[in-house]
């Protein structure tokens, strides 16, 4: 059996509500089952931690290292593929072979996987608009998701483009175009996607998977 522990880049919120806690756990949970697709729970003691934002990115691969053992670092690259040299020079020298990247941001994983966005809008109620428009065809989606600048912020423009929050105020029915939350919606998104799709797309998905596999 192989222990490792993958360190998510997330920080949902304020850490103070209860509302936050519940979102970190069912942050952990969606990793932890994305991941389970390919990482056998027969194989792999398999756990997801939070460990809040990029700039602690340094730190927690320094207490990687001092534990001695399997774990990884997972951090959006928040820049194109072509920079992942760039940064990965800025944690030398430690073993930088433990970092693993969501190019530009965890969100590009979403958009690649259009039909997960169909069915998030169905789970959450929301009302679809444009009903005669694919959402695969929107010209912001013509590009590899990797190249994809400001991921997060495409995913809200989509989201707000294909759907409507209906709420009942005063009697009266009131639609308002869906926001992007990325401590509430981002999880519910992670449950959602195929690891064998992202392993395709995105070379680091595989390259992490990989190199855990290979622990066994």
């Amino acid at each position: 059996m192989v222990d490792i522990t993958i360190y998510v880049e997330g920080k949902p919120g304020d850490n103070s509500s209860a509302a936050t806690v519940d979102s970190s756990v069912t942050f952990r949970e969606n990793f932890h089952q994305l991941f389970s697709q390919k990482l056998s729970p027969l194989t792999f003691n398999l756990k997801i931690e939070l460990f809040g934002t990029v700039t602690q990115a340094k730190t927690m691969l320094q207490y990687i290292e001092s534990k001695g053992n399997k774990d990884v670092l997972l951090i959006d690259l928040d820049a194109p593929k072509e920079k992942r040299k760039e940064r990965v020079a800025y944690y030398e020298p430690l073993d930088t072979s433990k970092i693993f990247f969501m190019i530009q941001e965890m969100e590009a994983w979403i958009l690649s996987q259009v039909d997960k966005i169909e069915e998030f809008g169905k789970k959450e109620g929301l009302e679809r608009k444009k009903l005669d428009k694919k959402i695969a065809d929107n010209r912001l989606l013509k590009i590899h998701p990797e190249k994809i600048d400001n991921p997060s912020g495409v995913l809200d423009t989509i989201l707000r483009q294909y759907f409507d929050v209906v709420k009942i105020r005063q009697g009266k029915r009131q639609k308002i175009g869906k926001a992007y939350l990325k401590a509430k919606d981002g999880p519910k998104f992670i449950g959602l996607l195929e690891l064998q799709t992202l392993m395709k797309d995105f070379d680091e998905v595989k390259r992490l998977i990989d190199y855990i596999v290979e622990l066994s």
